[in-house]
């Protein structure tokens, strides 16, 4: 097993950004999930598990090949065909079409950055006091909806 998190090439971790902005995008004062580096937190993940890292590298060159039916390299894609790809690659590998919007969602509502854009502050540890959760803090994501959609539903 490796020690590193260190499991893409540059290139990889290009297309998995690119694919993470698709997953979560840019929306108003929001960034976009790639743009965020997102990507290090899911690669992260991957590397911790040798089944994880195999469905991620495995899951990237279906990416890839689904590009490829659209005319290009993903990264050079338009967004529309992007999501196409990302479409295609979903229903060739679902479950690890799933743990990637699943690790990409974790990662992102859990970075800092997002946590302030959404007011969130998590408590004190030193002072916690356990309090109901208050499920006001998630309506500005539920106004923002719900960003990807998954195709066999």
């Amino acid at each position: 097993m490796t020690t590193s998190n260190t499991i893409l090439s540059a290139e990889q971790r290009a297309l998995l950004s690119a694919a993470l902005n698709c997953i979560v995008p840019a929306d108003g004062e929001m960034p976009a999930a790639g743009d965020l580096g997102i990507a290090a937190f899911v690669e992260s993940v991957a590397a911790g598990a040798g089944a994880s890292r195999r469905r991620l590298l495995d899951g990237l060159v279906q990416i890839e090949l689904a590009a490829s039916a659209q005319g290009g390299s993903f990264t050079a894609l338009s967004n529309e065909a992007q999501v196409n790809a990302l479409q295609a690659a979903e229903a060739a590998g679902p479950e690890f079409f799933q743990e990637l919007v699943t690790q990409t969602y974790r990662g992102y509502y859990t970075d800092a950055r997002v946590c302030n854009l959404l007011s969130y502050r998590a408590p004190n540890r030193a002072d916690y006091d356990p309090k109901p959760f208050d499920e006001s803090l998630l309506e500005p994501v539920r106004q923002r909806g719900q960003v990807w959609t998954p195709t066999n539903s």
